[in-house]
């Protein structure tokens, strides 16, 4: 992540999961790491490119060997065309190797993507998927399936029959004149798949629907996760089960932020300052005030445990208790603080092991907040791959980047 210029968040308290089967809901086939839409084209056209040499080429060259040049090359292109007009969001360009290459490959940031919206037909890992993909012997259905751990429970329902990688349409040389924008054709294919294969999403929802769009790329920049729950005005044309999801999910960080805030409190208390320790607890009681307002009336703790399930995540059973002991402790009140305190330095021992800072020998100091600040749920990742859609289907020109 620090290769992309993307600040590391520690999990301290072990809450990625269940955060994660959030983030799988709302925004499928998205990361955090992920920068522009651009990338979900680049990579298929290049494997599409890869499919198209002679045979005897591609008994030569590795998938793996072909596809790190090319991306290099991409990278090289997008700082190129883009000298004159800077965008941000070219991979690599800020993080260059030793030989001028790409540190953090598109092709891994974007494989699970590239599965969830179909532009790659299969269940493979990227590894296992450009050793098959390299040998034109491979049957097709090796390529769509195999027993890899990735693989899904019917591989039955994948049509064998279409090709395995999808594609806007592209001309020879396409890279030269390569933008990180999209033209109206490519907007409305990458649009159209994402809403074809993940329609019940957030992600879904936005895309197919043009006045939702609309609205939702109008929506104040400064915003994140909590400010569109609360804030945006297309929330109750939604599903039902996607409104409860995000109510569920803005409600979960509201709780899990206090037991956050407890845990900075105490480092601050054994390794910080009391400069910073009173600007925590100052933090706990606007928190605290906050939760008088909470919306116990709809908050279901075994939805965290339903969801995760859904998405095959898996809770360590130490966390799932601490959450639910937690959340159990804060409904019924905040005001003795030392029985919450125990809950956290509990968890983070368990979470973290050896490297806990709350243990009794650890001599680490500590100047500033440590873990998660707020959940964002790759909101604004998916917001800045759904403004470049909606950027290539609002413009008049017909021409490909």
């Amino acid at each position: 992540m620090d290769l992309l210029g993307v600040p590391s968040v520690l999990d301290e308290l072990g809450i990625g999961a269940i955060r994660d089967s959030f983030s799988d809901t709302l925004f499928p086939g998205i990361l955090t790491i992920q920068t522009r839409a651009k990338y979900f084209l680049t990579i298929p056209r290049i494997l599409r490119d890869y499919e198209r040499l002679p045979l005897k080429t591609r008994h030569r060259s590795s998938l793996a060997e072909y596809l790190k040049e090319r991306e290099n090359q991409v990278m090289g292109a997008l700082e190129r065309n883009h000298r004159t007009r800077p965008e941000r969001g070219i991979i690599g360009v800020d993080f260059v190797g030793k030989k001028g290459e790409v540190q953090r490959k598109p092709s891994s940031v974007y494989w699970n993507g590239l599965r969830t919206f179909g532009l790659v037909t299969t269940s493979l890992s990227l590894k296992e998927f450009m050793r098959i993909f390299a040998n034109p012997d491979s049957a097709l259905h090796d390529l769509i399936g195999s027993s890899d751990e990735t693989k899904g429970d019917d591989p039955d329902a994948v049509d064998v029959g279409g090709p395995v990688v999808h594609t806007a349409a592209y001309a020879e040389g396409w890279e030269e004149s390569l933008t990180l924008h999209l033209s109206f054709d490519e907007a409305n294919f990458l649009a159209r798949q994402i809403e074809t294969r993940v329609p019940e999403s957030l992600l879904g929802q936005i895309l197919m629907d043009d006045e939702i769009r609309n609205t939702f790329v109008e929506l104040p920049d400064d915003w994140r996760f909590a400010e569109f729950c609360e804030g945006t005005p297309f929330l109750g044309r939604l599903t039902d089960e996607l409104r409860r999801v995000l109510w569920a999910a803005n409600d979960f960080w509201q709780l899990l932020k206090g037991a956050h805030i407890r845990y900075n409190v105490a480092l601050q208390a054994r390794h910080g300052t009391e400069e910073r320790r009173a600007e925590f607890e100052q933090r706990w009681e606007a928190w605290r005030s906050e939760m008088h307002g909470f919306s116990w009336d709809r908050w279901e703790t075994d939805f965290l445990w339903q969801l995760a399930k859904r998405h095959r995540r898996q809770i360590k059973p130490f966390t799932r208790l601490f959450v639910a002991n937690w959340i159990a402790a804060v409904r019924s009140g905040t005001e003795a603080v030392s029985g919450l305190d125990r809950l956290v330095a509990t968890q983070e021992r368990l979470n973290k092991g050896a490297r806990a800072r709350l243990k009794d020998n650890s001599s680490e100091r500590v100047p500033k907040w440590i873990g998660i600040d707020a959940l964002d749920y790759r909101y604004s990742q998916a917001r800045t791959i759904i403004m470049d859609i909606d950027d290539g289907l609002t413009r008049t020109e017909r021409v490909d980047a």
